[in-house]
């Protein structure tokens, strides 16, 4: 008689299929958004829409501040998350390989900014790469971090704090002037791939259980982030481009709406492509 495993493969995307995803997207957001003129003019546009706002504002300091310790603040959550689950559990195998992915995803966005992508001068006021954020890339690591460690029934609570806390991080390093959105997309993709490949390295060794609730709503939030996302990439190029410095009001607020929906909805595809790998329906196979 057949014999069914009790391994666990997840029923939405295979860990190959959200790595070739993540893949796919940062290399459009890196040709669109830093290589075509149409697409930098954008991600400056909206950029520049928040560079002069917020100052404006009296939250400018506090936010910042906020981004200065961010990588202690992160630090500190994943630290405190990890030592909870190695104590509780005395198992140190999965907190080794998820340190491993966030050290891998650090490293990855320091040598792809510094050292291999380059960022064409279109006299936008762009010299200099700052593609992918490194704030961000820390921010997702470390959420990710937490969220991969954890056991099956605390990933439904712990993934949308993580991800609130990430997403607003990103939304801040753009609103501040940091960086511009598609460097905060970037970052989320890089974090993303690296935490998906620990979560497939995972898998084959200490497989999930089978504790998982059946979902569909990722599947529909996936594909509507998806599609905003396209529509971002669409809005950016049809829409005008006028001189940088002599953008119209009204377009300058639609180009600032761009910039936090393309924040927004690089973070939510990137924490589904995860969520998936991670929190998918599991199901029984035969041998």
């Amino acid at each position: 008689m057949p014999r069914h495993s009790a391994a666990a493969r997840p029923h939405h995307l295979r860990w190959w299929l959200a790595l070739l995803l993540l893949v796919s997207f940062f290399c459009i957001e890196y040709f669109f958004f830093v290589h075509l003129r149409a697409g930098q003019w954008a991600d400056q546009a909206g950029f520049m829409a928040w560079s002069q706002w917020w100052p404006r504002t009296e939250l400018l300091d506090p936010v910042r501040e906020f981004l200065d310790l961010l990588p202690v603040i992160c630090g500190a959550i994943a630290a405190i998350f990890l030592l909870y689950r190695v104590i509780r559990d005395r198992r140190f195998l999965r907190a080794t390989v998820a340190i491993l992915a966030c050290a891998a995803a650090l490293a990855t966005t320091q040598l792809l900014k510094h050292e291999v992508l380059v960022r064409p001068d279109f006299n936008f006021g762009t010299t200099g790469n700052s593609f992918p954020s490194g704030h961000t890339t820390a921010a997702a690591a470390a959420m990710g971090l937490m969220y991969v460690i954890s056991p099956p029934r605390l990933r439904p609570v712990v993934q949308p704090i993580a991800w609130l806390f990430a997403t607003i991080t990103g939304v801040a390093t753009l609103v501040c002037g940091w960086h511009r959105p598609s460097d905060i997309a970037a970052g989320f993709l890089v974090s993303a791939f690296w935490m998906v490949l620990a979560s497939a390295v995972l898998q084959r060794i200490q497989p999930l259980s089978h504790e998982v609730r059946k979902t569909s709503w990722s599947r529909s939030v996936g594909a509507a982030s998806i599609i905003v996302w396209a529509i971002i990439i669409g809005l950016s190029f049809f829409l005008p481009h006028p001189h940088i410095q002599k953008i119209p009001d009204n377009l300058q607020l639609v180009y600032a709406c761009l910039g936090i929906f393309h924040v927004i909805a690089a973070s939510l595809i990137s924490s589904l492509a995860l969520r998936s790998v991670v929190i998918g329906p599991m199901r029984t196979f035969q041998k």
